[in-house]
């Protein structure tokens, strides 16, 4: 997703704040805060071919059209290249075998937070679990309190048939995650976790994003803290985001090919870039036109589908403009609307924390919507009418944040149930395919709406004890 709306907990009784990446949550907007991937040694470009497999004189290639090789994607025939040549792009283009020659563009995945309150390990230790056995998450001094999001799935019906996640790999395409966390240390393979950002060579997370994400997913059981749907699942940092959370177009393409050689078996992406059509020109002048719009999106396309058909269930947030994912032919968003890519919309209650009652699957106000939408799941709600002077920030999704833990809101939140739910799904199948996963929660998933595919909840809404019965 683009846009979280983050809250975080300071301590219980003092005020909390609503932060948003932008004002334009409201309304669709681009990622055109944007740079063409660059350094000293001249500008970066993918060079994609036709085949999928590189030829063995591919470095001469590109050498002779006027660049330099930095790193190649064999499987998927793309190479990373530096150019310094002016006449690079016509030069390599005119080499047979070669369908583009892109620029690298930097995008805004999720712009990053104005201010920023946490709840701290020691205020946390005030807040003790609730003295019942009616699921694991119950002592787990968060759970009743504010994990909303975990009753809207059932996760607990998924915990209590035996199912935690336990012996799945999930990769967290994001901006990192805190190693040091003692809800996410348990999970976290420390060892296959990896940056693609070459200026922040380290997993941990500047941002919090990736942090919030991986909670949600996979928060360990320990009697601590807060719980995710899958709390046996083994959590991968896979760094494609720096601490401001853009990152370049090969970062993503890169993290997405290393989650799959490493054997994950879901991939979380909450990120995204709503791009028109249309072309863009970027800060530096670079045009991105049209045709290069196109194939930047086929590019993604062929790499999330290779992942896919070799094993990877891939999901992504859907979005969080309100925009119709296809009743806008002008706009696409990425990765949501990418080759075999799961998308995600959002919901959330609304009074929530004076009325647990209330239905916990009102559609998010700011959630991209239409027949691009696969499922539905908790990503929290706002109506600040409700709570002229708070706690609004109930209806907003509760998880792990660096140095404690934070509510945020978004279809960033959402995606990372549904991660979570694939892991149950996982452990129950573990020889599924991507596809049979998603016919899983297809069968599962609670109809919500208009029978059927509907705009707001696509499939329907998830739901963890049915998906593993």
């Amino acid at each position: 997703m683009k846009r979280s709306v983050i809250l975080l907990l300071m301590v219980l009784g003092l005020v909390a704040i609503l932060v948003t990446g932008c004002t334009s949550l409201f309304a669709p907007k681009s990622n055109l805060s944007t740079s063409m991937a660059a350094n000293s040694a001249g500008k970066q470009y993918l060079v994609v071919f036709h085949s999928d497999k590189l030829s063995a004189g591919v470095d001469q290639q590109v050498d002779h059209a006027g660049a330099t090789v930095k790193y190649k994607l064999g499987k998927v025939g793309i190479v990373v290249v530096t150019a310094t040549d002016p006449a690079f792009v016509t030069n390599m283009e005119a080499v047979p075998g070669v369908a583009y020659v892109l620029p690298d563009v930097k995008f805004d995945w999720v712009p990053a937070p104005k201010y920023v309150k946490t709840v701290t390990f020691d205020q946390a230790k005030s807040v003790t679990a609730e003295a019942t056995t009616a699921s694991i998450g119950d002592d787990e001094p968060f759970f009743s309190l504010y994990q909303w999001s975990m009753e809207a799935v059932d996760a607990p019906g998924a915990w209590n048939a035996g199912y935690t996640g336990a012996g799945v790999r999930v990769a967290v395409l994001d901006s990192g995650i805190d190693a040091s966390h003692p809800d996410l240390a348990p999970n976290l393979n420390v060892a296959l976790s990896k940056s693609f950002v070459p200026y922040e060579p380290y997993i941990n997370d500047d941002f919090g994003h990736g942090t919030h994400v991986a909670g949600i997913i996979a928060a360990a059981h320990n009697h601590f803290g807060s719980i995710g749907v899958a709390p046996n699942a083994e959590l991968v940092a896979v760094k494609v985001l720096d601490h401001t959370g853009s990152g370049d177009f090969s970062w993503l393409l890169e993290g997405l090919l290393y989650a799959n050689s490493i054997g994950a078996k879901v991939v979380n992406m909450s990120l995204g870039a709503y791009l028109p059509r249309s072309g863009f020109t970027l800060p530096d002048g670079t045009k991105v036109g049209a045709n290069e719009v196109a194939a930047l999106t086929t590019v993604l396309t062929r790499v999330i589908n290779y992942v896919w058909s070799n094993g990877t269930f891939v999901v992504a947030a859907a979005g969080n403009d309100s925009a119709d994912l296809n009743g806008d032919a002008s706009w696409i968003s990425i990765p949501a609307q990418s080759g075999r890519t799961v998308a995600i919309s959002a919901t959330g209650p609304l009074g929530w924390w004076n009325d647990h009652s209330v239905s916990l699957y009102t559609p998010a106000f700011y959630t991209d919507y239409g027949t691009g939408v696969d499922f539905a799941a908790p990503g929290g709600n706002v109506d600040f009418s409700l709570y002229p002077n708070g706690p609004w920030w109930y209806d907003m999704v509760f998880s792990t944040y660096p140095g404690g833990w934070a509510w945020m809101a978004g279809t960033s939140m959402a995606s990372p149930h549904v991660a979570g739910v694939a892991a149950l799904i996982l452990q129950a199948h573990p020889g599924a395919s991507p596809s049979q996963v998603e016919a899983i929660l297809r069968n599962s998933a609670n109809d919500l709406g208009k029978p059927g595919r509907d705009q707001w909840y696509g499939l329907g809404e998830v739901d963890a004890a049915n998906a593993v019965k």
